[in-house]
């Protein structure tokens, strides 16, 4: 697959039209560009994707309104790199629920209208999410930054990590952003790298992301994905 970058280095979407409404959502993706320069990435673009942890322990943060502020913070991300400007959310437990397109017009208040299923909350199946992702990745004409937020070790452990081993051999970058400490994340950046053909996986931690600075946030997305590339450039994955 063609790595393809703006010769501009410009974002996907122009954000002087998204200013004057949305200020707080232009900072987000001014920041991202700050970001992105700073690893030489201005310009890139991907297909963003957000897939929520949607399992009974994330409750507490749906009801406090941290999941909406990581989808606010994804699609001020999503700006600058995916040139449609629309960030497909997919909220999942036990089984995947229907992707919602995430965009400016629809962005506030998306997460308790939209993604939050109060009475049907379930458990934690990683591999669900993983397994969707390689499907994407076989329909796509640009490489995918998937964002996978979660809070806690998979059901599966060994299913979702074959499934990261094989991601390996497409152009999909697994970011993964948890809301408190998940051991299996930690196994993961450290997987041993006889077992994939590239290191695709980088795992933020985000206990408290209003303490977060918006910068702050756009570099630990931002953080990883050059060295990925440049990997998969070297192992054909990208050209």
């Amino acid at each position: 697959m063609n790595l393809v970058k703006d010769p501009g280095g410009r974002p996907a979407v122009d954000v002087s039209k998204v200013r004057g409404e949305h200020p707080d959502l232009a900072k987000k993706a001014d920041k991202a560009a700050v970001s992105l320069s700073k690893r030489d990435l201005a310009g890139i673009r991907a297909q963003a994707l957000l897939y929520v942890d949607h399992s009974g322990s994330m409750r507490s943060d749906y009801a406090s309104g941290a999941v909406q502020a990581l989808v606010d913070r994804v699609l001020g991300f999503a700006l600058v790199i995916d040139a449609d400007g629309t960030v497909p959310v997919v909220p999942w437990d036990t089984r995947l629920w229907p992707a919602v397109d995430v965009t400016v017009a629809n962005y506030r208040g998306v997460a308790a209208r939209e993604l939050w299923r109060r009475d049907r909350m379930g458990r934690t199946r990683l591999d669900l999410v993983l397994d969707d992702v390689r499907v994407r990745a076989r329909q796509v004409d640009v490489p995918l930054f998937a964002v996978i937020v979660t809070d806690g070790n998979p059901d599966d452990r060994a299913a979702a990590t074959r499934l990261v081993c094989e991601l390996a051999r497409f152009p999909v970058f697994l970011k993964f952003a948890a809301v408190r400490s998940v051991p299996y994340l930690a196994d993961l950046d450290d997987l041993d790298a006889s077992r994939r053909l590239v290191d695709n996986v980088d795992t933020k931690v985000f206990p408290d992301l209003g303490s977060v600075s918006d910068l702050a946030f756009a570099d630990a997305m931002a953080d990883e994905w050059d060295t990925w590339i440049a990997a998969a450039r070297r192992a054909g994955v990208l050209t």
